[in-house]
């Protein structure tokens, strides 16, 4: 998770759209969000797969909704593609309807 948002920040970089001195700042202040972190394993990342094939997502999307039903919480999401797939099948909400 820690790669994913270390890898949107260099793009940003690499658009332009930031500094490297400013993803520095942005990485290393990001333990003060207090966000929790879930590392799944491989009998999880089996179980996600099997997800993501099953409702045609990303193995990405697919692990949103594996983790919103293991901690038995309801998804929002602005995913047009992702909500449709889901809504019949777990506890999701668009951030639309969130709003």
């Amino acid at each position: 998770m820690t790669q994913e948002v270390a890898n949107a920040l260099w793009a940003a970089i690499k658009l332009g759209r930031m500094t490297q001195e400013d993803a520095q700042k942005a990485l290393l202040s990001s333990d003060e969000l207090q966000i929790n972190l879930y590392d799944f394993n491989w009998m999880e990342a089996s179980g996600e797969l099997a997800l993501a094939c099953q409702l045609d997502l990303t193995v990405y999307d697919a692990a949103y909704l594996f983790l919103s039903e293991k901690l038995n919480a309801q998804l929002i999401t602005a995913d047009d593609k992702m909500y449709k797939k889901a809504k019949g099948s777990f506890k999701v909400l668009h951030l639309k309807d969130y709003v």
